[in-house]
């Protein structure tokens, strides 16, 4: 058993010198770091325990708009990005 986690070890080391896996890497890491924070804190700070059932279901509203908003902002951003980046290829 030993010997499998060091081959393995091996391995992480030898690919975390390519840029692009030590990015994917490191991306995935925080991830999962900012998932296990978040679930930390919803279940000690007893957040939502005293919300009504109308309570939840205007978080739960509010929640989904938000994240119509965040979706929208990121469409436009990209589309601005994408005709920036046309504009600048044309000027060339």
């Amino acid at each position: 058993m030993l010997k499998i986690i060091l081959v393995f070890l091996f391995i992480l080391a030898v690919l975390l010198f390519i840029p692009s896996f030590r990015a994917w890497f490191l991306e995935g890491l925080k991830e999962l770091s900012d998932r296990l924070l978040l679930l930390f804190l919803s279940l000690t700070s007893g957040f939502e325990r005293e919300l009504t059932g109308d309570g939840r279901s205007e978080q739960k509203v509010w929640r989904e708009q938000r994240l119509r908003n965040l979706r929208g902002l990121t469409l436009r951003s990209r589309q601005r990005f994408e005709k920036s980046s046309s504009d600048d290829s044309q000027r060339s």
